[in-house]
């Protein structure tokens, strides 16, 4: 089971430490998974704000858009 996380702050820090970073955008939201180690981690937000997070990843071969 994924575990949500709630706190930007907390999954900007675990960004780094992610192997695959997965982008799912709607209308209205957008959702953040975060792929590390065995645990999926999903943050739900808007997709503005999913957009300035994910533009701050360095290696960008590991951001996947759907």
């Amino acid at each position: 089971m994924p575990k949500q996380i709630f706190d930007a702050q907390t999954i900007l820090s675990m960004m780094d430490r992610a192997t695959k970073i997965v982008v799912v955008k709607r209308k209205d939201s957008a959702k953040l998974k975060l792929r590390i180690g065995k645990y999926l981690y999903t943050y739900v937000a808007s997709p503005d704000e999913v957009d300035n997070m994910v533009s701050g990843v360095k290696d960008k071969n590991r951001v996947v858009y759907y």
